[in-house]
């Protein structure tokens, strides 16, 4: 029989190469340590579908134990948005941007305000997956049961 608790969320940002990938991993890790049955993944705003991961999201995962080497970028337009139930975007932008163009409801969306590391250095990565590990703690209690 199949579990009705097949419930997917999605992180957002920009490109789909740093933060949102880091978030997808870090939630899916820490809801498996934590056994909630909420499974995450992530898409970019503006990006294309198949861009690989930052190599300092890469090496700021790796240092907590997680993998995200074989990731790749997924466009919105190949998600498929309507299988989420809540989107976690970085920015205020991001949260317009599926508002505006894919009429995503202001009640799935929330903004967790985490700035992009892009180009930045290693600790500015790890800064920013700091802050992202500290949002998903929060962002487990809501489906824990």
């Amino acid at each position: 029989m199949m579990q009705k608790d097949n419930r997917t969320i999605a992180f957002v940002c920009t490109g789909n190469t740093c933060r949102s990938p880091m978030a997808e991993a870090i939630f899916n890790d820490m809801a498996e340590k934590n056994g909630v049955c909420v499974r995450a993944e992530s898409f970019g705003i503006a990006t294309s579908t198949g861009l690989p991961v930052s190599e300092n999201s890469v090496i700021a995962c790796k240092e907590i134990g997680i993998d995200l080497s074989g990731k790749a970028s997924t466009a919105v337009a190949d998600a498929g948005i309507e299988k989420y139930e809540k989107f976690y975007c970085m920015s205020q932008s991001h949260a317009k941007m599926l508002m505006q163009f894919f009429l995503v409801q202001r009640e799935k969306i929330a903004v967790l305000g985490i700035s992009d590391p892009y180009g930045g250095d290693i600790e500015v990565y790890r800064h920013c997956r700091d802050e992202i590990v500290n949002s998903v703690k929060e962002i487990l209690k809501a489906y824990e049961n």
